[in-house]
Order: C-alpha cells, then structure tokens, then sequence
C-alpha cells in the first residue's frame, strides 16, 4: 500500500478499535464512578502522580528512534530492550523504597502499598514498548488496535468487579494493572518475535542525542500535565483533587482517545516523508482541519451541557465537577492541535522543537494554576482557559516554520470549525434558556444533544464544506 491507503488503514484500525473500546470502556467507567467515592479518586490520582512521572521516563525516547530511525537492525532493537529493562527495573526499585517518603508528603498512608502495587507495571514496560514500536514502524495497526482494544475493555471488567465486591481505590489500582499485563501478552504474540536482550551497548552511541531530546521532554510534559494535580491535591486535599480530577478526565476524554490515534499514525507517516516539506506541510494542515472539525463541536457542546451531562451520568454526589468540566472542556480543542504539533515535528527529526514547545507551557500553565488555586478549583480551571491559548500561540510560531506553513494557514484551517462550534454552542445554550432547565432528565439531554449535531451539520455544510469532505472521505475510506 502507499502512504495515504496506510494512514487510512491506520486510523481505521486504530480509530475503530478505540472508539469501541473506550465506549465499552466508559459506560462501565460510569458505573464505577456511581460505586465510587470523590476520595477513592483523589487518593488514585496521588497515589499515581510520581508513577506518571516516571513513565514519562521509562523509555528515554527509545520507543520513538525504533519508529523514526532510518536504518534499523536486530542489534539496535536488542540493544535497546536491554536499555529499557535496566532503567525500568531501576525505577520499580525506586518506587518500592520511596513509598513512605511520599506518603510523608501527602500525609496520606493509604498509598504506600497502592504505590507498592503499581510498580509492578515498569516490570511490564519494556515488552510493551519494543512491540508496540516495531508494529507501528511497519504500520501494522491491525493487531495494535486488538491489543488495546482487548486490553482496555480487560481493564474496565476488573475494576467493575472489583469495585462491585467493595474494593473502592483498589479496584481501579488492580484495573490499571491488567491493562498493562494484558497489553505486554498481546503485543507480542502479534508482533510474533519474543528478542533476547543485548547487554552490549557498542555502536549505541548515535541514538543518544534523539533520546536524550525526546527524555527531556517527557519531563517537561510531566511537569506541565501533572502539576495542576500535585499543587490541588497538595493545597485543597483528596476530596477536592477527586472533583478535579473526575472533571479533568472527561474533559481530556476525547483528546485522548481522538488524539492518540492520529498521533500513532502520524509519527510514522511523517517519519516515512521526512525529507519531502511540500508533503509534510500539506499533510499537517489537513490533520489540522480534520481534528478541528471533530474537537471544536464536540468540546465545545460537552462545555455547553456539562450540568446536565453530569447529573444524568454520575449522580448528585459529583455534582461540583459541572462547573470545572465546563471551563476545561472549552480549551481542549487547542490542546489536540497542539498534540498534533509532536509527533509532526519529531517525524521529521527536529524534537528540540517539541523541546522548546513543552518548555513553555510547562512554565505558563504551573504558574497559571499556583495562581488560581487561591480560588479553589474552580480559579484552578480558569488559569487553564488564560494559559493555554498562550501556549498555543507560542508553539504555533515555533512550528509552522519548522513544517514549512505559514502562521495564518493554520489559523485559517482551524477557523471555519471554530466558528460553526461557537454558532453551535449559541443554539443549545439559546434551546436551554427556551426549553428550561432539568438538568436530571435525559429526554432533556437527549434533545439538547440532538439539537447541538443537527445545528453543526447545517452550520458545517454551508461555512465548511471542505472540512466536511475531508471527514466524509476519512469515513468513506
């Protein structure tokens, strides 16, 4: 197959799986949440914040060399599965004896042995990565899309159960860990070839420099994604980080699931036409116009309908998640451009621009959210919808003349969706002041949802026709 007919095939596999997956995945994740307490979800999040920090650590940028490098053979691979056991055993270890010393911090003794637990998974890491890499450098996303699918739909079983039999915390710690044991088996019976580890390191040092790039920038991606979470649970305790983050999590929801197919896709298909700027600035634009197609509706209609979405799915208990929901809902968008920025600029091997990229907004939304954290979550939420279009515009300069397009293009491409969400997001808003509020009833969610897609649709075809085609091909093909 050529470039085009592998991206479709691409994000058909890895597109279809993930939406099954994780609508399977969510209908019982809001069970859970019903079976569930605020505080169980605080303490998962405090528990799994240095956890997160490490796994941001565990492949040192490996995983991408064994995608984007050129010309790759068996020693490389071997060497570099070697490299990801010893860093990741060494990262168990550290888990194991600092346990007590982040339980100290937080004050909070419930997660020593939560921690304890989920360090199990850098164990599992390495023969997740070295798989995983080696299927989408050969654009084999067929059995990568099972994997995740089965894995994710794995995961969602146990912590029902397990939340069912009155587990509380544990059941989504024990969840999380049959994802990656169920993903370690899965990949590697696809990717058929179980390698022996090299110990010898001769010949690795040309790889260095991409890694030491792409380990520089998981930190710094730590730092700007987890911070909000480390200074509310820090500040205003694990009742209030629970709301936070329930509130975060089905905010990013579609950002992860939509973003993560495109950007599996992408690194390998800019990796393919790295030396070719005409395709490379050609292929962005139109990544660019498709996910804002999707994201602006979408994020900005969830932001629209948050109170009732809330109360419908979740119950009075969760009540004060609407508000944050609303808020963060209305900056995802940028942040799936954004997302596609990365795996663009790495495909054709500059990650010092994704560097500089994280590097800001690792400055600009911390500082935003030790600010606003003085009013409560709610200032927390805010600093987002103030900091992040300033990341964006930052990291938009830095990019566009990096994959040879101009500024405005981007901007232009993401116009016409911007502005049939907005005229979107007006109709359902103008439908709930004329139908009423009952935030309880779904015929009432129901109908300002249906409202919200038909208003798009029209709205779509006359002011973004092109965009429109775009996503009808995607679909056709």
């Amino acid at each position: 197959m050529d470039l085009r007919q592998n991206v479709i095939s691409g994000v058909r596999w890895t597109g279809g799986a993930r939406i099954l997956g994780n609508f399977i995945s969510w209908c019982i994740t809001i069970l859970v949440m019903r079976l569930l307490t605020p505080q169980d979800y605080g303490l998962m999040a405090i528990a799994t914040i240095f956890i997160l920090f490490l796994l941001q650590l565990h492949e040192l940028g490996l995983g991408a060399i064994l995608v984007q490098k050129k010309d790759l053979d068996e020693t490389t691979i071997r060497q570099v599965l070697a490299a990801l056991l010893l860093i990741n055993f060494g990262f168990a270890l550290i888990l194991l004896f600092t346990a007590h010393l982040i339980e100290d911090f937080f004050k909070e003794p419930r997660i020593v042995p939560l921690i304890r637990l989920l360090s199990i998974v850098f164990i599992l890491k390495p023969y997740s990565v070295v798989p995983s890499a080696l299927l989408e450098r050969g654009m084999h996303f067929r059995g990568k899309s099972i994997v995740d699918f089965i894995s994710t739909v794995t995961g969602s079983l146990v912590t029902l159960i397990l939340a069912l039999s009155g587990c509380g915390v544990w059941s989504l710690a024990w969840g999380e860990l049959s994802i990656h044991v169920s993903r370690a088996i899965g990949l590697n019976f696809f990717c058929s070839r179980l390698r022996a580890p090299s110990f010898n390191f001769k010949g690795i040092k040309g790889i260095i420099p991409f890694s030491s790039y792409m380990t520089i920038y998981r930190i710094l991606w730590f730092i700007f994604s987890q911070a909000d979470i480390f200074i509310v649970g820090k500040l205003l305790g694990k009742q209030f980080l629970g709301f936070y983050s329930v509130a975060m999590s089905f905010a990013t929801l579609p950002m992860e699931k939509i973003s993560v197919v495109f950007n599996q896709v992408a690194l390998t298909a800019f990796a393919r036409i790295q030396t070719d700027k005409a395709k490379v600035a050609s292929h962005f634009l139109k990544a660019i116009r498709v996910v804002s197609f999707m994201s602006f509706p979408l994020m900005w209609g969830i932001s629209c309908i948050a109170p009732e979405l809330v109360s419908v799915l979740l119950g009075d208990k969760w009540e004060m998640v609407a508000l944050p929901l609303q808020l963060l809902s209305l900056v995802v968008p940028l942040r799936m451009i954004v997302n596609l920025m990365n795996p663009a600029v790495i495909g054709i091997g500059r990650p010092d621009i994704s560097l500089f990229n994280v590097l800001m907004a690792s400055i600009l939304v911390p500082l935003g959210v030790i600010i606003g954290v003085h009013w409560g979550i709610t200032g927390v939420c805010i600093a987002w919808v103030i900091a992040f279009p300033l990341v964006f515009l930052s990291n938009l300069w830095r990019v566009s003349s990096v994959l040879g397009v101009s500024f405005l293009d981007v901007l232009s491409a993401m116009a016409s969706p911007a502005l049939a969400g907005a005229v979107m997001a007006g109709g359902v808003m103008t439908a709930k002041v004329a139908f009423g509020t009952n935030p309880k009833s779904i015929p009432h969610l129901a109908l300002l949802i249906t409202i919200g897609v038909i208003a798009y649709g029209i709205i779509a075809l006359i002011a973004n026709k092109k965009g429109y085609h775009e996503v009808l091909e995607l679909i056709r093909a």
